[in-house]
């Protein structure tokens, strides 16, 4: 800009010449009672005067001098400035229509030429905010079905935090992709990972957008457009629009295609059907123009995201400043909700969270110029004449930092949304979205966002500060922008010290003595009836046993670690129960195959205990398991288990999970529920006699209630518990899995009702018709002390959907994991499909004429190793096994990972290498010490169905499929790292299932 040669002197003299004419013209036609301000210089204004990086510090020091009323003139821009809460609301609220405009701002008006709904204006703004609102709520917004899509998300985001292993990280990228996958859902019908390479690069574009529209290069082409060709931040955010727009136009290209007037999974979508709607009627002058789609979908995607997601930054960068509030909000939770996923519903009853929340968006105050206003007619406020068209700025910045509404207006004070009681209460002075007619749109779903992402991270993390920073290293300024999120931050996302058992008052203090009496007690009678050859072990200390010693989230890793040093039989102590640990093959097998009986005994587990009270089969003793189990196997056999009855339903279904993946249309997408729909619906067929569609919302529940209390009872929480039973009400995991099991037996016992409605001995439909007609047989006997009663009913149908439905579902999901990890064997899989099938449906006789295919599904059973640990076992008499003497009663942990992974018995244990099954001419060989299912008295019941199951559902898969990272992701990016949980599913990932020719 430093213009020395004549041409450059010249233009500069005609703006000059052209502000002074602007100036003799400016609002000539109003009164002379303007609001006051700061005397403008020539060509400039009162640009001198402000901070460009932060301009409403500026605005606010000069409503000190001229009232919260008053004028400023940035170049050739006169605007009106309104400071206060009681201003911005008289001009907001109470004169609304007058103040709902929005000015002609050049750099918007290059953008989005009126279209979309932010800068709109008119009957176009009315009709696109209206259309808008009303579809985001019929796609869910404020109601259970965003709940449920964010509650997911939520998930997805603390499987990344936890990826990080209490490393440092900066976390804009990954919170932006989070909460821009909530709008995504709703705009596009689909989500993305957050590694997507189209996702990041949408992310960064409105993410420079953002910036740059707030800049300084921005903000001087505001005030002199005519030297637009000058400025590279406007060429760069019209070079980001274009690429925006590109992928939205796209992506509605795309949904033009598929377009069903009676099946809108979309925004885009039913923005569409208007499209056509508006064709149909010849209206020529309409709104629903592709112009306009493009401008609201990028619109909302952009506020979706930003505002959201840095708000949720700072709440973490606060945490972090401020533990002493971090941890009372973390002790609230745990104390209502332990460890239950947050949902609304809870935020009434979490007071002091909810006013964090409200104090996070308060301090943080991310908009603080707000969006500009601009008067549609000639108004009067706080005694001043602003005539038509007048740019306004309503100062949200001095709202959320009134010192007359606020006790402590410059410090973080979630006590200013808290009465004397403790209780929440609401702000008048509390504008983060704005107000009037201009309000954010999507207020509703940001409060539920922040509400659920907030408190599942609190819940499930305690945020520090990087290494080698404390908490005066951190920095509240905030960045510029026409949005200040944070300065750039990284933090650790440690798992949260437990509040429930930080005992440190003299009650606390009392229970840990009485219960090192009672381990000292425990201790000098353990075992006192064995002899002296006891299995070794580790040393345990006092109160803790060997705890110290166990990675509890992924305890059969230590288990193997120890046998090297004590041998295949060895002891352990966990806090008070003392157990024996089977390490290999010969040992496993001599105890659950060779001494069967003695080994046959489940322990008095306490979470298991709590949950079946020895009922069902899983977790059952005596008489009592006998029963059940010889009644569920026979009856699983009479409903077609092994036979073709029952190919025949999980052949049906593969068309069901077929054509559920090809919708995808080879977008990558995460197979959990779906795989977990498709085989529980088999097992379900036998239960219940009947199939659920994939998207039944009481499905749904059902599986993400099982798949909860799997994660649970195998969490270092619920191990804790069942180590110190005494504690249980301090375990916010055993909570949760009693919470679960009584809305699974509420909705068994509302299905078994209805069955009693209808039941017939000569028309059984089902195992639950089976099992009440030999409740009824009972009765007829006047047997009193009978098996065949409600409580073994939801026991028993609790156990079989769960064993059902987990490990096989588990077991797939890592089979297309390692089909995706190693594209060399799912294609030799292929291969020998193509070349021994052809295109015919997979069945079961085809099993012994593809014994490659057979290897593979066989090897991913053993790699995938998925009940590590086995369902623990109990010696049922006194036995001595290799030597050493056990008591009856003993808590066995047969260590299936020892067998499946035991050098001594596999080539290459620790490798994906199906040879393991084959010999040396290619033919399928059984192995004795595969035992994914286990062995003995305890084997799993439906270990036939399961076979079934695998290798109908993988085979009909890989015929249809190829199986491929998600774009932008390797086969090395692949993680084979077990999640955590009683069974050990592969960490969520996208596959993208392309069509095989």
């Amino acid at each position: 800009m430093a213009w020395l040669d004549p041409i450059s002197v010249l233009f500069l003299f005609a703006l000059t010449l052209a502000f002074l004419w602007k100036r003799s013209d400016f609002w000539k036609s109003s009164s002379k009672n303007l609001p006051p301000g700061p005397r403008p210089l020539p060509l400039i204004g009162n640009l001198h005067l402000i901070d460009m990086k932060r301009p409403h510090r500026t605005m606010l020091k000069l409503s000190k001098q001229y009232g919260p009323v008053f004028s400023l003139q940035m170049g050739f821009q006169k605007m009106v400035v309104l400071t206060g809460y009681k201003t911005v609301k008289e001009a907001l609220v109470s004169q609304a229509d007058a103040f709902a405009g929005r000015p002609k701002t050049p750099v918007f008006e290059d953008v989005l030429r009126g279209y979309g709904i932010v800068f709109a204006n008119g009957e176009n703004w009315k009709v696109m905010r209206r259309f808008a609102i009303t579809t985001l709520r019929d796609y869910g917004m404020g109601k259970r079905t965003i709940e449920d899509k964010i509650v997911e998300e939520c998930r997805f985001l603390i499987q990344t935090f936890e990826s990080f292993e209490g490393k440092p990280f900066e976390t804009t990228m990954i919170m932006n992709a989070a909460v821009a996958n909530i709008i995504v859902s709703i705009l596009l019908g689909r989500r993305y990972e957050y590694k997507d390479p189209t996702f990041v690069r949408l992310l960064d574009l409105i993410n420079e957008n953002v910036r740059l529209v707030g800049s300084p290069s921005v903000a001087l082409y505001n005030m002199f457009p005519a030297l637009g060709f000058l400025s590279g931040g406007r060429k760069t955010v019209l070079k980001n629009r274009d690429e925006l727009f590109a992928f939205i136009e796209a992506t509605f290209l795309k949904h033009l295609k598929e377009l069903d007037v009676n099946d809108q999974r979309s925004f885009i979508d039913s923005f569409l059907i208007q499209q056509q709607e508006e064709k149909n009627k010849s209206q020529s002058n309409g709104f629903f123009h592709n112009e306009n789609l493009k401008a609201v979908v990028g619109n909302l995607f952009a506020a979706g995201m930003e505002t959201t997601s840095t708000t949720l930054r700072w709440g973490l960068l606060l945490m972090m400043k401020y533990p002493e509030i971090q941890k009372k909000v973390q002790e609230e939770i745990a104390k209502v909700i332990g460890s239950t996923q947050p949902r609304i519903e809870h935020r009434a009853k979490l007071p002091y969270t909810d006013a964090v929340i409200h104090e996070v968006q308060r301090f943080a105050n991310i908009v603080p110029a707000n969006l500009p206003h601009a008067t549609t007619a000639d108004v009067c406020l706080g005694g001043y004449s602003i005539p038509k068209g007048t740019h306004i700025i309503p100062l949200l910045y001095s709202v959320l930092y009134d010192e007359s509404e606020w006790e402590k207006p410059h410090q973080f004070y979630p006590e200013h949304f808290l009465d004397s009681e403790g209780k929440f209460i609401k702000r008048d002075a509390f504008l983060p979205f704005s107000a009037g007619r201009r309000m954010c749109a999507g207020e509703t779903l940001a409060k539920m966002e922040l509400f659920l992402f907030f408190a599942s991270l609190l819940q499930r993390f305690t945020f520090q500060p990087a290494p080698g920073k404390s908490k005066e290293d951190l920095d509240l300024t905030p960045a510029a922008g026409a949005i200040t999120p944070p300065i750039t931050f990284n933090f650790c996302a440690l798992p949260p010290v437990s509040h429930e058992m930080a005992w440190m008052d003299p009650i606390s203090v009392l229970i840990i003595f009485a219960l090192t009496l009672a381990f000292l007690w425990k201790r000098s009678h353990f075992w006192k009836s064995s002899g002296k050859n006891l299995p070794p072990g580790p040393r345990p200390l006092p109160l803790i046993g060997n705890l110290h010693l166990m990675d509890l989230k992924r305890p059969y890793r230590t288990m193997l670690q120890l046998s090297k040093q004590y041998g295949p039989v060895f002891s352990l102590q966990m806090g008070f129960q003392k157990m024996v640990v089977l390490a290999g093959y010969k040992t496993v097998k001599e105890a659950l195959v060779n001494q069967a009986d003695a080994f046959a005994g489940r322990p008095m587990v306490a979470v298991s205990k709590e949950a079946l009270q020895g009922y069902g089969i899983v977790f059952a003793n005596g008489e009592n398991w006998k029963v059940m189990r010889r009644f569920a196997i026979t009856t699983l056999r009479d409903y077609g288990m092994g036979k073709k009855t029952i190919e025949d339903k999980i052949v049906e279904e593969c068309h069901f999970l077929i054509q559920k993946f090809e919708s995808f249309e080879g977008k990558p997408f995460e197979t959990t529920m779906i795989m977990n729909a498709a085989v529980a619906n088999i097992i379900v067929s036998i239960l219940l006699g009947k199939r659920y569609e994939y998207k039944d919302p009481t499905f749904i529940r059902l599986l993400n209630l099982f798949d909860e209390n799997i994660r649970l009872v195998g969490s270092p929480s619920v191990a804790l518990y069942n180590m110190f039973p005494a504690l249980g009400f301090l375990s916010g995991g055993r909570k949760t899995v009693l919470k679960n099991r009584d809305e699974v037996h509420n909705f068994i016992q509302a299905t078994f009702i209805e069955h009693l409605k209808e039941l017939d001995v000569n028309d059984q439909r089902s195992f639950i018709d089976s099992f009440l007609i030999q409740q009824q047989e009972e009765k007829n006997k006047n047997q009193s002390n009978g098996f065949f009663h409600n409580e073994n009913l939801k026991a028993v149908v609790e156990n079989l959907f769960g064993a059902g439905m987990e490990t096989t579902s588990t077991t797939l999901r890592w089979g297309l994991l390692l089909m995706m990890k190693y594209p060399e064997i799912q294609k030799k899989v292929q291969e020998e499909i193509t070349k021994v099938i052809g295109s015919a449906q997979p069945r079961i006789e085809h099993r012994a004429k593809l014994p490659y295919t057979d290897a593979v599904i066989h090897e991913v059973q053993r790699f995938a190793n998925i009940v590590p640990t086995n369902v623990p076992h109990a010696t049922t008499a006194d036995v001595t096994l290799e030597d050493y003497f056990i008591p009856k009663g003993t808590l066995i942990i047969p260590l299936l990972y020892s067998v499946l992974y035991d050098e001594s018995e596999w080539e290459k244990p620790h490798q994906f290498y199906p040879e393991h099954f084959l010999d040396s001419e290619g033919k399928f060989v059984k192995r004795d010490a595969f035992l994914p299912f286990s062995a003995g008295r305890r084997m799993c019941a439906g270990e036939t169905l399961a076979k079934m199951e695998l290798f109908l559902f993988f085979a009909s898969l890989l015929q249809r499929f190829t199986f491929q990272p998600a774009p932008g992701m390797s086969k090395e990016d692949l993680d084979l790292t077990p999640a955590i949980g009683f069974t050990t599913p592969p960490m969520p990932f996208s596959c993208c299932a392309l069509p095989r020719s």
